[in-house]
């Protein structure tokens, strides 16, 4: 009878033993994975910020939470992360608003984003109200568990990382506008009739093949010709568009949505310079580091470097069609003022009507 009783007793023990050892947690979350790596990261961070490793150690890591599952991974490779224009951050932030992700998963808080202010509002404020928990591994920080003694840590290191954004912001713009001055090309396309130099990369030559072609715009423009006109005439002609040329070379991958010529490739080409031999570059700013989106910059203040590389057009030539613009210009705006008095009347089809067969926008 003792010996059953022994017996019983050691039963139970292991049934409680067992029981222990397999116990669930209370919640499993559907956890997502985010890696992020930015242009300047590509060509001059170490190997350990690389895509691969980033996305190895997180799926490692959520492998060993027994409270988590891997539903999806997330990467935007080239992209800053000054701002969350990113196209896979907004897919997983919509997988998140719509309930199928409910755990967010990054190696640093570098790697989510460099904005402070937007990094912090996402941590403080979004994801909490969505339900999201957020774990940033090599941080050592996670929502769940965050009794609220980490906000200053987190806050500090959020900006830490965007005062470091800001500076490379700084060096890099430094850097481009050193060699804009003397003359060196550091778009990433070439324009529509030169090509990059195969010995450097900063000089452009003739393309034999478009040259030709541009010669040819220009003179019907010196012509008096239209800009949908010239269009219409290459594309009869079944000359390839600049950007459909690009996509055949192989320098972009994503196959344009219109490969016809329209009358605005024609008005920004015969509107270029670089045509001429002179290298004209800072037409449009962007700076985090002095909080400045996109902008276009006046032509009075563009960097403007002459005979850095071989003419298609001559400077007369040239300096004929931007005059014979001005005065279209001219009448353009002299002819809207019978519809638009004083330039307060509103346009109701602004926006609205586009061309069938070319699908730009009509313009009164």
């Amino acid at each position: 009878m003792a010996r059953k009783s022994r017996q019983n007793a050691i039963a139970a023990s292991l049934s409680g033993v067992a029981t222990e050892s397999v116990a669930l947690p209370e919640r499993i979350y559907n956890t997502a994975i985010y890696v992020r790596l930015s242009v300047e990261d590509n060509n001059y961070g170490a190997e350990s910020e690389s895509i691969q490793n980033q996305q190895l150690m997180l799926e490692r890591f959520v492998s060993e939470q027994s409270d988590m599952r891997l539903c999806q991974i997330f990467c935007d490779n080239g992209f800053s992360g000054t701002d969350f224009e990113r196209p896979d951050f907004e897919k997983m932030m919509d997988g998140a608003m719509a309930g199928r992700i409910d755990c967010i998963v990054v190696k640093d808080l570098s790697r989510f984003g460099r904005n402070y202010v937007e990094a912090g509002y996402y941590i403080e404020k979004t994801f909490p109200t969505m339900g999201v928990r957020f774990i940033a591994m090599y941080d050592g920080y996670d929502s769940l568990t965050d009794d609220g003694s980490n906000s200053m840590i987190i806050s500090l290191k959020n900006l830490i990382n965007d005062f470091y954004a800001k500076d490379i912001s700084r060096k890099i713009n430094t850097s481009l506008e050193t060699k804009q001055r003397k003359g060196e090309f550091i778009g990433a396309f070439a324009p529509y009739g030169y090509k990059k130099s195969p010995e450097d990369k900063h000089q452009l030559i003739l393309d034999e093949d478009t040259a030709p072609i541009v010669y040819q715009i220009f003179q019907w423009k010196a012509q008096g010709i239209g800009n949908t006109t010239i269009a219409r005439r290459l594309n009869e002609a079944n000359v390839v568009s600049p950007s459909l040329y690009l996509y055949q070379k192989g320098e972009i991958q994503k196959k344009p949505k219109n490969e016809l010529w329209q009358g605005q490739m024609i008005k920004v080409l015969t509107d270029n310079p670089i045509y001429t031999g002179v290298m004209a570059q800072g037409k449009t700013k962007k700076a985090l580091c002095d909080g400045l989106p996109t902008t276009k910059v006046p032509r009075s203040e563009w960097i403007v470097v002459p005979h850095t590389h071989e003419a298609i057009i001559d400077e007369e030539t040239f300096e004929k069609i931007q005059q014979q613009k001005e005065q279209i210009r001219q009448q353009a705006v002299a002819l809207r003022g019978k519809y638009d008095k004083h330039g307060k009347k509103e346009n109701i089809f602004a926006g609205l009507l586009y061309c069938g067969d070319c699908h730009t926008k009509l313009v009164r």
